[in-house]
C-alpha cells in the first residue's frame, strides 16, 4: 500500500472537519446550541452583522444565517470554503463566504459581533496571535465585542487514541500532547487508510503545524484584549446555556471583549 505525506487544505481540513465532525453523534443539535449560547449572552438582534473568523465549513456561519443574521465567513481553507459554500446553497441562506488568513484582516469597523469557535485562535506565536486579536478590534463598530470559545488549559480533556471508520476509510487520532514550558497544545500526528485510493495517509510538516494551539490563560487572555483595547472583558465555563461562572474545572474558557 503506498504512503503519501499531505497538507491541510491539500487533505485533512476536510477528514477532520467534514467527514470526522459529521460522525460526531448530535453534532448538529450541539451546533445549534452553541449559535443559541452567543445570540443570547450577546443580546443579539436579527439583522446584526457578524463576523466568523476561522469559520471552518460553515456549520455555525449558516445556522446564524438560517436565524436572521447578516454573516461574513472566511477560512484559511479553499477546501472548507468550498463545503460551506454548499452547505449555505443547500440551506437557501446567504453567507458571504470567502477564503482568507486571520492575519490578514482588514475591516474597519464594520461588525456587531466577531466570533471565533470551536478553539480557532492561538494558532500562531504571541506576537502574532496579538496580531489577530487586534484584526477583531478593528473589524468590530464602537460597542462591538468579540467572542472567543477556548479549552479551558486547566482542565482539558482527555484525548484518546482513536480509531474512527469514516466515508473512505479509517482514521487514526493520536492524543494531543501538552508541551508545558511553550504552552502549546501540539498537535496530533494523524494516519488515514484510503481504502478508495489504496494507500497510508500521513500529515506532512504544514499540516501538523496547523493542529499546533497556544494555551493561554485567562488573566493572558485578559491582558492581551486589555492591551490591544478593549474595555469590558467577561468569562464563562462553557459554550451552551445556562451561563456558567468560568472555574478551574469549568470544560470550555468562553471569552467576551467588549470594544
Amino acid at each position: 500500500m503506498e504512503q503519501v505525506e499531505l497538507g491541510w487544505d491539500e487533505f485533512w481540513a476536510e477528514i477532520f472537519r467534514v467527514r470526522h465532525r459529521s460522525a460526531i453523534q448530535g453534532i448538529e443539535q450541539y451546533d445549534k446550541l452553541i449559535v443559541s449560547f452567543v445570540i443570547e449572552v450577546l443580546n443579539l438582534k436579527k439583522g446584526a452583522e457578524l463576523l466568523d473568523i476561522a469559520c471552518g465549513a460553515g456549520d455555525h456561519s449558516v445556522e446564524f444565517a438560517k436565524r436572521g443574521f447578516k454573516i461574513t465567513a472566511f477560512d484559511i481553507s479553499h477546501s472548507l470554503i468550498d463545503v460551506a459554500k454548499e452547505r449555505a446553497k443547500s440551506e437557501k441562506v446567504e453567507v458571504n463566504f470567502y477564503t482568507s488568513d486571520m492575519r490578514d484582516m482588514s475591516f474597519k469597523s464594520q461588525f456587531k459581533v466577531a466570533v471565533m469557535l470551536s478553539h480557532s485562535f492561538g494558532f500562531f506565536d504571541h506576537e502574532m496571535n496579538k496580531h489577530v486579536l487586534k484584526g477583531a478590534y478593528d473589524a468590530l463598530k464602537d460597542s462591538g465585542c468579540l467572542l472567543l470559545d477556548l479549552m479551558n488549559p486547566y482542565n482539558l480533556p482527555r484525548f484518546q487514541k482513536t480509531w474512527t471508520q469514516l466515508e473512505g476509510g479509517f482514521l487514526l487520532n493520536e492524543p494531543h500532547v501538552l508541551d508545558a514550558p511553550a504552552g502549546v497544545l501540539r498537535g496530533r500526528p494523524a494516519m488515514f487508510i484510503d481504502t478508495e485510493d489504496d494507500r497510508i495517509v500521513l500529515m506532512d510538516q504544514d499540516a501538523l503545524s496547523n493542529n499546533d494551539i497556544r494555551m493561554y490563560t485567562a488573566l493572558e487572555i485578559r491582558e492581551m484584549l486589555k492591551e490591544t483595547g478593549f474595555k469590558k472583558i467577561e468569562f464563562y465555563g462553557q459554550h451552551i446555556l445556562p451561563r456558567l461562572p468560568y472555574a478551574a474545572n469549568s470544560e470550555r474558557m468562553v471569552v467576551i471583549a467588549h470594544r
